[in-house]
């Protein structure tokens, strides 16, 4: 059960939606909002996962939250910082994450390391914690719009089968993926803020799928809350104490 928790927090950080604006085609208005988000020059945002896991007659709890702020994204100058908890099994890991001048940093289980990684492999990992523009809008059914206030606020369905696929290329792109280890979604739906500037405030995604790995299979329900703070302005990225992580070769881990 432990090894398909790791694969299944595995898959969380590749999970995110978001949405979009005005009274437009529901299409129309979540390609623009992805298309605005996905140009952000700086990003503060914190997800919150609840996950249940159901095996036989065992069912597993998880909560993950992190907070992420990246400033200067996708040039030389990036910087990102992604801190947080997950809390399983009566137990608590913590996490941190950072990158800086083409070197990755991670801090969890009481081991230190680092390790070199280019702009484009970080932006990859990046893209799939923070937001949903790179999830065509093509993948999304029964969209309706409505205001609240000065907000529009999307709701939508997800093609399951579709979505199999996109989760299938994205555990891939990102070195997660493991051989005989497959996930079949179910149903998903999902709804998403979007403010007067165009940007994503909120999005909430639910899901149900099924993980299979070495003959079993696993049930798995997934909501994630995500908070987009403050979107289009300035976001100050500090870094952590980066003495004593131990440098290691990238490729042991899978990562790339």
């Amino acid at each position: 059960m432990k090894k398909c928790l790791l694969l299944f927090l595995a898959l969380a950080t590749t999970l995110s939606l978001a949405a979009c604006k005005g009274e437009k085609d529901p299409k129309v208005l979540y390609d623009e909002a992805s298309k605005k988000t996905s140009e952000l020059a700086s990003m503060d945002v914190i997800s919150v996962i609840n996950m249940q896991m159901t095996q036989g007659e065992d069912t597993t709890d998880i909560k993950m939250d992190l907070d992420m702020k990246m400033a200067d994204i996708n040039t030389e100058k990036m910087r990102y910082l992604a801190q947080g908890t997950t809390s399983f099994m009566d137990q608590n890991l913590d996490i941190l994450m950072y990158y800086e001048n083409g070197y990755y940093y991670m801090d969890s289980m009481g081991q230190k390391v680092k390790y070199a990684m280019d702009l484009d492999a970080i932006m990859k990992q990046v893209k799939q914690s923070t937001e949903g523009a790179s999830v065509d809008s093509t993948y999304l059914k029964d969209i309706t719009a409505k205001k609240d206030g000065a907000n529009q606020v999307l709701t939508f369905n997800v093609d399951a089968e579709k979505m199999d696929a996109y989760v299938q290329d994205m555990m891939a792109q990102l070195g997660t993926n493991m051989d005989g280890v497959t996930y079949s979604i179910k149903e998903a739906s999902g709804e998403a803020t979007v403010n007067k500037d165009g940007y994503f405030t909120s999005s909430k995604i639910k899901m149900s799928l099924e993980m299979s790995a070495q003959g079993e299979t696993i049930a798995m329900v997934m909501d994630t809350d995500s908070t987009y703070n403050n979107p289009g302005q300035t976001v100050e990225v500090t870094a952590p104490d980066l003495e004593g992580y131990t440098e290691i070769d990238a490729s042991a881990l899978g990562t790339q």
